[in-house]
């Protein structure tokens, strides 16, 4: 009603004709701190399956979100080399507790993921040498399309993906079958998924996906 009725003023320029005021495909709502509390067990669960694919010696990447902080937690005492990460809840429990080296990737700063992203990841993670990226998502499809919530996640991810010698999706099996609105790639273009049950590889994966689709 207030801007129905600023916008009726004749100094305002503008003309106000009904309609609807919506979201756009990309402006769905993350609440970071409703996600740190939801399904707590499951991810640190998941975050213990993935801990177990950490070569000694690796360095590891550590996307944004709420699932992977419970992994670098994992990690800071372990025999990997270098920690890599953009998402300040996992530089928190990271710094001055990690035993590995810890590398920050600097950025713009995201709030709504408490995260960094620059605008060249390709340049910034290509000479870091990752042996295994873990990403998060917030929900895999039926077909196989991984999506997340907003755009600025996209080009680190894929960044992170192409770089690494390996990549694994860490979520919990809840967001199995979810989507979001923005797609980043297909389950094809990793290694595998990772959650509470353990290891989706390519064929115990495609054999999840169609439960789901009949769920």
């Amino acid at each position: 009603m207030t801007l129905r009725r600023d916008a009726a003023q004749v100094a305002s320029g503008f003309a106000c004709r009904g309609g609807y005021i919506v979201a756009t495909r990309t402006t769905e709502h993350y609440d970071f701190d409703a996600q740190m509390t939801r399904a707590i067990d499951a991810k640190r669960a998941a975050c213990e399956h993935a801990r177990a694919l950490v070569p000694d010696g690796a360095v590891v990447f550590l996307d944004t979100g709420t699932t992977l902080p419970h992994l670098a937690r994992l990690l800071a005492h372990s025999k990997a080399r270098r920690l890599v990460t953009h998402c300040f809840t996992s530089a928190e429990i990271l710094q001055g507790r990690s035993q590995v080296p810890v590398e920050f990737l600097g950025g713009e700063i995201k709030s709504s993921t408490r995260s960094c992203h620059a605008g060249n990841p390709e340049n910034r993670l290509a000479f870091l040498g990752i042996d295994i990226a873990f990403l998060s998502a917030g929900g895999v499809d039926e077909r196989g399309t991984v999506s997340c919530s907003h755009q600025y996640e996209v080009a680190l991810k894929r960044a992170a993906i192409s770089l690494s010698k390996q990549s694994f999706l860490v979520l919990d099996e809840r967001k199995i079958g979810a989507s979001k609105p923005v797609a980043f790639c297909d389950t094809h273009e990793i290694d595998g998924l990772v959650t509470e049950a353990g290891l989706y590889a390519a064929a115990r994966l495609k054999k999840r996906l169609t439960v789901s689709l009949l769920e």
